[in-house]
């Protein structure tokens, strides 16, 4: 009966696109810090259908998400909203914030003649989770041609904010929900995080849902530049011209767009240093301090990888910390050329192909919201003394490093479902 539904939704959501009866919604973005305005989100509901708070798309958002047909989807709304905007006369430098799924991002159009991350394409921390290592790929790509990359619905819960260094979007738009939080614990540990972004990279934090007058001092609290909601006027099919902004409030954001590739021992290269030379206990001691130190920061919104060579089996100590920590941390996978899956629930894992450099590696990676630590090992050829197996070792926290030796492994991690 489940699937007859989905068949239903799909081929209306098809019958919709098809017939034309899709309208775009344009909702206006101030930049609290200059007054001006700075763009539009995009909203896209049946025609017809009126949309007072900004909410009404979710449910045509949801049945998207739930078709086989889901690249093509939104694929199709992306091209119907800049057609809708360039029909309403809207200037190419006004920026446009979209809601997108990364399965329609490997086809994305050259933008790169248009005015830098004009459009920027807004993707939710679940769907990345769900398939990290084609949403980093596709993110890359979408860049390379002219796209900003966006986040949203981050904060309610710490953990939407895991893929933050990982995919450093260049606006960081927050869940309504963030407004209402009374919990000052949760937002002390929300702003913390947020502000190592934008301090880092130049991103900005964009606050949706705002009501009224209230809710500014919340705005003002965390930071957030751009602003969107009620009080700033509701969506419309008719959006008005914007003139171009005296600034660009993403100008200083640095993406670098790195390759998503390689092994957490090959990331080293960049810090331009000999390894040092560890045997098999002192590296095994190395790697269970990192993860002690991970379990004792209770980051739930850190990212935890570990690579284990040809390990068939995890030892106790890693496996009771890796148990902790699937349930604490935002995102936790483990790999080995001796398992498919690892034996944790909740912990992701992927193919290690028998030619893959990763099946020689031993690895901790933690990239957290303002600090991040490797250890990272590649085993040596010719046995160290009395016959040792010896390992060539770095231990860094050089961020940068740490960031791509982690998109380096999550390339290799299967997408759920």
């Amino acid at each position: 009966m489940q699937t007859d539904s989905v068949d239903t939704s799909t081929a209306e959501l098809e019958r919709l696109i098809r017939s034309g009866l899709i309208d775009t919604h344009f909702a206006p973005v101030v930049d609290r810090f200059t007054g001006e305005p700075a763009g539009y989100t995009l909203q896209h509901l049946e025609h017809g259908s009126e949309d007072s708070t900004g909410s009404a798309s979710a449910p045509l958002r949801a049945d998207i998400r739930a078709s086989q047909l889901i690249g093509d989807f939104d694929a199709s709304l992306r091209s119907i909203g800049l057609r809708a905007a360039e029909a309403a006369g809207l200037p190419t430098h006004t920026r446009l914030f979209l809601q997108a799924e990364p399965e329609s991002l490997v086809t994305v159009e050259d933008r790169t003649d248009e005015p830098d991350r004009s459009v920027i394409l807004q993707l939710h921390p679940e769907r990345i989770a769900a398939s990290p290592a084609a949403v980093l790929r596709s993110v890359r790509l979408a860049r390379s041609q002219g796209w900003g990359i966006g986040m949203e619905e981050i904060g309610v819960d710490l953990p939407t904010a895991a893929f933050l260094p990982l995919v450093n979007p260049s606006v960081v738009t927050l869940h309504p929900g963030v407004l209402d939080i009374t919990d000052t614990a949760h937002l002390a540990e929300l702003i913390r995080l947020l502000h190592a972004h934008t301090e880092r990279t130049g991103g900005v934090i964009m606050a949706t849902g705002v009501r009224h007058e209230d809710d500014l001092e919340m705005v003002r609290a965390l930071g957030v530049r751009f602003v969107t909601g009620p009080l700033y006027g509701g969506p419309s099919t008719a959006p008005e011209p914007l003139t171009n902004p005296p600034e660009d409030p993403l100008a200083d954001h640095f993406s670098r767009n790195a390759a998503v590739q390689g092994t957490p021992f090959s990331a080293t290269r960049a810090l331009r240093r000999d390894p040092l030379v560890m045997d098999e206990p002192l590296l095994t001691a190395q790697m269970q301090s990192l993860q002690r130190r991970a379990l004792a920061s209770g980051g739930e919104s850190s990212v935890v990888i570990g690579v284990f060579g040809e390990d068939q089996e995890l030892i106790t100590a890693t496996r009771e910390n890796f148990s902790v920590l699937s349930g604490s941390a935002g995102f936790v996978a483990a790999l080995s050329g001796g398992f498919e899956e690892p034996p944790i629930p909740g912990v992701r894992s992927g193919m290690v192909d028998a030619s893959d450099p990763l099946r020689r590696e031993y690895a901790i990676i933690v990239v957290g919201s303002d600090w991040s630590a490797m250890v990272a090992a590649s085993r040596r050829s010719d046995p160290g003394p009395d016959g040792r197996v010896e390992y060539d070792v770095y231990v860094t926290s050089e961020r940068y490093t740490c960031v791509d030796a982690a998109r380096g492994v999550l390339s290799r991690i299967r997408p759920l479902g």
